[in-house]
C-alpha cells in the first residue's frame, strides 16, 4: 500500500511532464468546397450606332468608338493624360456636306469586310463592284467624313488611320499614332470643322520593365496635312461630348442643352448663336420633343431638316409618341409637326434616302421566354407613320437589321457572316447573298 508521500510525489512527477508536453493547434475546420459560378448568360448586344441610321453594323463585333453612356466616365477622361482642356477649334475654311439633290442619284453601300478590305456593294445588282485593300492589315472601325468622299480607317492594331478616297478608291494616306514607351491604342476619332484637323482619342499602355499598365486615356488634336500632334487634351467640350453634330454647311454645330432644346454653337468658337425652343408644350397637354437623331434629309440642308422624334405624356409618363417633326433651321423654329401615335417598340431603324419608307425590327434576338424566336420587321411610310409590311422571320443567332435599299425595295439581314439575307417591299424572302468574306463594321450609304 504505497504511502500518501509516495501518492503526492507521482502526481507532481505527471504534472511536470504534462507541462514540458508541446501544446497541439485547435483543429481547424476544412474551408467549404469552393464552387463554381454558372457562367453569365450571353446577352446579345444591340448594333452600335452609326454616324449615320442607315449606317448600321454590318457583322461581326460593333464598332468601338469610345463613347460612354449617359453620366459614364470612360477610363482616363479628364485625368493627367491631357494638358489642356478645347475652349475652341483651329481656323478653317467650311467644308460642306453634299446637295440633297444627289439622295436621287446612283448610292452605294462600303463596308468593311475580312480580312482587310474596304468594300462598294450595289444594291441595285447586290454584287461588289470594288474592293480597296488597306495598307495595315486588319481593321477596327470606320468613320465618313463630313463631305462624303473618304472614308478614315483605323487599322494596325489600332495605331494607324488610313484615308480612303471613294472617287478613286485607294489608300491616300496614312496616319500613325505613337508614342515611346507606350502602347497607343486609337479609340475614338472625329473630324473638326473643315476636315483638316481631327481630334483622336488614344488609350496608353505603359511598357513598364516588368508589365504593362495602363496610363490616362489623351485626347490628341491632329493637323492632317503636317502629320503631327498639335495638342494634347483633357477632354472636349460639353456639347461634342453630348454627340453635337456639323451643320449641313459646316459653319454651326447643332447641339442638345441640358433642357432638351437644339442649340446652335459657332463651329470654331462653341458660342451660342440661339436655340430652337423643343421643351415648351406646342399645345395644351402636349409633352416635350425629344429628336430622334434621323433626318430624312440625312443632314444635307442647311436651312431644313425633317426629325424623328418621340414625345412623353407629362402626366401618364409610361405613354411615349413618335412622329415627324420639319425644322427651320434658318429662322430657329418649328414648322410642322404630325404626331402619328405610340411608339414603336424596336430597334434599328434604317431609313431609305430616294423614298419616306423606313424599316425596323423587334423580338427574337437570341429567343423570347416563351420560345418564339422568331424576328419581326417591319416597313413604315415615313410621311403618316402607317405600316406598310409586317413579318415574323427566324434567322440564325446574332442576325438583325442592317441597311435598306435607296428605293426603300429591299431589306438587308446580316451580322455574323459572309452573306445578306434579303427581303422584298412586302418583306419576302427574296435571296442570299454570298460574298468571299465576312461583312464587319457600318455600312455607310454614298453617292456614286
Amino acid at each position: 500500500m504505497p504511502t500518501a508521500s509516495f501518492v503526492a510525489a507521482l502526481c507532481a512527477f505527471a504534472f511536470a511532464a504534462t507541462a514540458q508536453r508541446p501544446q497541439q493547434p485547435a483543429p481547424v475546420a476544412p474551408p467549404p468546397a469552393a464552387t463554381t459560378p454558372a457562367p453569365a448568360p450571353v446577352v446579345p448586344q444591340e448594333p452600335a450606332p452609326a454616324a449615320r441610321p442607315q449606317d448600321p453594323p454590318a457583322g461581326g463585333a460593333p464598332e468601338r468608338n469610345g463613347q460612354g453612356g449617359p453620366g459614364g466616365r470612360r477610363r482616363g477622361q479628364g485625368g493627367p493624360g491631357g494638358s489642356q482642356a478645347l475652349t475652341e477649334f483651329p481656323a478653317f475654311t467650311p467644308v460642306a456636306a453634299p446637295s440633297p439633290a444627289g439622295l436621287q442619284g446612283k448610292q452605294s453601300f462600303w463596308f468593311t469586310m475580312y480580312p482587310n478590305f474596304l468594300a462598294q456593294f450595289d444594291p441595285a445588282t447586290d454584287t461588289i463592284t470594288r474592293k480597296v485593300e488597306l495598307k495595315r492589315g486588319m481593321f477596327w472601325s470606320t468613320h465618313l467624313t463630313h463631305d462624303r468622299k473618304s472614308i478614315l480607317v483605323v487599322t494596325d492594331q489600332q495605331q494607324s488611320v488610313e484615308v480612303v478616297d471613294l472617287a478613286s478608291g485607294t489608300v491616300t494616306s496614312e496616319h500613325k499614332f505613337a508614342e515611346d514607351g507606350f502602347i497607343l491604342r486609337i479609340r475614338d476619332l472625329r473630324e473638326c470643322p473643315g476636315g483638316q484637323h481631327w481630334l483622336v482619342r488614344t488609350e496608353r499602355v505603359k511598357k513598364e520593365i516588368d508589365r504593362y499598365s495602363f496610363e490616362a486615356a489623351q485626347w490628341l488634336l491632329y493637323d492632317v496635312a503636317g502629320h503631327k500632334i498639335e495638342r494634347k487634351l483633357s477632354r472636349l467640350p460639353d456639347a461634342i461630348e453630348r454627340g453635337a453634330q456639323l451643320s449641313a454647311d459646316g459653319t454651326q454645330w447643332l447641339a442638345t442643352d441640358d433642357d432638351g432644346n437644339l442649340e446652335f454653337l459657332d463651329a470654331r468658337t462653341l458660342k451660342s448663336q440661339g436655340k430652337l425652343d423643343l421643351r415648351t408644350p406646342r399645345h395644351f397637354g402636349a409633352g416635350a420633343i425629344r429628336l430622334g437623331g434621323t433626318d430624312l434629309l440625312d443632314r444635307r440642308d442647311p436651312t431644313r431638316a425633317l426629325m424623328l422624334f418621340t414625345s412623353t405624356d407629362p402626366v401618364e409618363t409610361r405613354r411615349t409618341s413618335w412622329g415627324l417633326v420639319e425644322l427651320d433651321l434658318a429662322d430657329k423654329k418649328i414648322v410642322r409637326v404630325d404626331e402619328w401615335g405610340p411608339n414603336q417598340s424596336s430597334w434599328g431603324l434604317r431609313v431609305a434616302t430616294k423614298k419616306p419608307v423606313g424599316a425596323l425590327m423587334s423580338g427574337g434576338f437570341g429567343g423570347d421566354r416563351d420560345g418564339d424566336n422568331r424576328a419581326r420587321l417591319l416597313l413604315f411610310d415615313l410621311t403618316n407613320g402607317k405600316k406598310i409590311a409586317e413579318a415574323f422571320e427566324e434567322f440564325r443567332p446574332r442576325r438583325s437589321l442592317v441597311a435598306i435599299s435607296p428605293d426603300g425595295d429591299k431589306v438587308y439581314m446580316g451580322v455574323a457572316g459572309s452573306d445578306f439575307e434579303v427581303f422584298d417591299a412586302q418583306l419576302k424572302r427574296l435571296k442570299t447573298v454570298e460574298l468571299d468574306g465576312e461583312i464587319v463594321g457600318r455600312i455607310h450609304v454614298i453617292d456614286g
